[in-house]
C-alpha cells in the first residue's frame, strides 16, 4: 500500500513539474522573435551543451558564447523550499571562444565546491550533408578552489570524452558520449546517520542524448549519463529532460534534472538522486553568442 501511495506522489510531482514546464515554455515562446541563420536539417544540437553533456555543436571562429547554467534543488522539498526554487542551487557562468571553426576553448566557475574549469572542444570529422554524422573530442580540467588545506594538485580533476552525434532526419538527433573522469583525490564523506561514502578516482561513463525538433524554434531534449563499472558510493546516473527554445543569438534550455552538478566529471561522480523516484529539480541554461 505504501509503495502505491509513494508512486502516486511521484506521479503528482511529475505532473506539477511538467505543468510548470508547459507554462514557462508557452510564455517564452510567445515573446520570442525568430531569426534563423542556419538550415534546420543541418542542425544536430542548437547549443554547445545539451543539458549537462557537451554537444558536438561548435562555435564559429572568432565567436564568443556566454553561458549561464542553473540547477535548483529537488521539487520533493515541497512548499517549504518552494519546490526546490528556494533551496541551495548550483550555478555556472562560462565563456567559450571559437579559435577556429573546428576548435573552441572556454573557462567557467561553478558555485558548488567553487569549481573553476577550463575546457577545449575540437571537431575531428563530419560525414554526410543533409543528415550529418559529427565526431568531436572534449576535455575539461577542474580545480576545487575551496580553502581546505589541500594542495592545488590534490584538488584537481579532469574529464575527456568522445562525442559521436548524428542527425537521423530533419527532426531527430542522437549523441553518444563515452567518457573518462579522474579526480586526483578520492574523498571519503561522512553521511548523515553514520557511515562513510567513498568516491572513486577514476570513472567511466556513457552519455546518451537525443533532440527532437517540434518546429523551427522548439525542441525536446533528453539525456542520461550512466557510470560503467566502478562508481562512487551512493551515486546515480544523471537523467535530464528539457526543452530547447531558440531566439536569434540566444538558446534557452529549460529542464528537469536529477543532478545539480554542472562540470561533467562532477555530474558523473557526485550525482545522488534518482529521477524516476521523483528526485529531480528545475533548471535552465542560457546561451548567448556574440
Amino acid at each position: 500500500m505504501k509503495s502505491i501511495v509513494s508512486k502516486k506522489r511521484v506521479f503528482a510531482k511529475f505532473i506539477l513539474a511538467m505543468g510548470f514546464f508547459v507554462f514557462v515554455t508557452s510564455l517564452a515562446f510567445g515573446q520570442m522573435k525568430r531569426e534563423r541563420t542556419t538550415k534546420v536539417d543541418r542542425e544536430i544540437f542548437l547549443a554547445g551543451s545539451i543539458i549537462t553533456l557537451p554537444s558536438v555543436t561548435q562555435l564559429p571562429a572568432s565567436n564568443l558564447n556566454f553561458t549561464i547554467q542553473h540547477a535548483f534543488g529537488p521539487i520533493s522539498d515541497g512548499f517549504k523550499e518552494l519546490f526546490g526554487l528556494d533551496a541551495s542551487s548550483n550555478i555556472r557562468f562560462g565563456l567559450d571562444y571559437g579559435v577556429t571553426d573546428n576548435i573552441s576553448v572556454g573557462i567557467g566557475r561553478s558555485r558548488f565546491d567553487k569549481v573553476y574549469d577550463a575546457r577545449v572542444k575540437a571537431k575531428i570529422a563530419t560525414f554526410g550533408d543533409a543528415q550529418p554524422t559529427v565526431v568531436s573530442v572534449f576535455g575539461n580540467l577542474g580545480i576545487d578552489s575551496q580553502d581546505n588545506g589541500a594542495d592545488l594538485s590534490d584538488r584537481a580533476s579532469s574529464h575527456i570524452s568522445v562525442l559521436l552525434a548524428r542527425s537521423i532526419n530533419e527532426k531527430l538527433s542522437i549523441q553518444l558520449s563515452p567518457a573518462w573522469s579522474h579526480f586526483n583525490t578520492a574523498k571519503e564523506n561522512i553521511i548523515f546517520g553514520g557511515g562513510i561514502e567513498k568516491e572513486e578516482n577514476d570513472l567511466v561513463s556513457l552519455g546518451i542524448a537525443t533532440r527532437y525538433a517540434l518546429n523551427n524554434q522548439v525542441s525536446i531534449l533528453a539525456e542520461y549519463i550512466p557510470v560503467v563499472g566502478s562508481r562512487s558510493d551512493g551515486s546515480e546516473g544523471a537523467f535530464s529532460l528539457g526543452v530547447d527554445l531558440e531566439a536569434g543569438g540566444h538558446v534557452f534550455q529549460i529542464f528537469l534534472t536529477s543532478t545539480q552538478w554542472i562540470a561533467p566529471q562532477y555530474v558523473v561522480s557526485k550525482s545522488r538522486n534518482n529521477f524516476f523516484d521523483g528526485d529531480f529539480g528545475f533548471g535552465f541554461n542560457i546561451h548567448r553568442v556574440f
